[in-house]
């Protein structure tokens, strides 16, 4: 894996353990670009919408991101694609193919776009 391979899967998952630690408003107020798009199954969220259901939603309190891998769209940008098996106390567990693209701005890795589809 590259070195940019690394920085956007770390960046994933800095996110997921955001969601699994209460801290995921504060983490993506300052990681989801200006126009950042959350697509999931249930419909298209814009960023304010993305961070307030975020802080709305009770922690995961278990999550595995299996085999990541990266598709590099330049230096400063990239797609992490992965499977994600979570889970939130006293919920079924759930599954999804994932999507995130990255560009690197205002000194960091920004989210620019996310999707979840059902697995």
């Amino acid at each position: 894996m590259s070195d940019l391979d690394w920085q956007l899967i770390d960046a994933e998952r800095e996110g997921w353990e955001a969601l699994a630690s209460g801290r995921a408003g504060e983490h993506y107020r300052m990681h989801l670009a200006p126009n950042a798009v959350m697509a999931f199954p249930f419909g298209v969220m814009s960023r304010q919408e993305a961070i307030d259901a975020m802080e709305a939603a009770p922690p995961w309190s278990s999550y595995d991101l299996i085999d990541p891998q990266v598709v590099e769209l330049s230096a400063d940008s990239g797609i992490v694609v992965y499977r994600v098996s979570a889970q939130r106390a006293g919920e079924e567990p759930y599954a999804a193919i994932v999507s995130s693209t990255f560009v690197r701005g205002e000194g960091r890795w920004l989210l620019t776009f996310h999707q979840q589809s059902p697995a």
